[in-house]
């Protein structure tokens, strides 16, 4: 499983970064990127879904 965000899309919320600091922080140019290079454990791909449905600009998408 791999997690993408779509920069042109993303509003810099930081709903991802605030529910799921393991998988998220913000970047230099203030952009959140994924922290996460693979998503193994079921918890994990648990929690990568939910960062989709938090995420209030849709930037945010799972590629299983």
């Amino acid at each position: 499983m791999k997690v993408v965000i779509d920069k042109e899309r993303c509003m810099m919320a930081g709903e991802c970064c605030y529910n799921h600091p393991w998988l998220f922080a913000f970047g230099d140019d203030d952009y959140p990127v994924v922290q996460a290079v693979e998503i193994t454990s079921e918890q994990q791909r648990k929690e990568a879904r939910q960062s989709v449905q938090v995420c209030p600009s849709g930037a945010i998408s799972v590629i299983e």
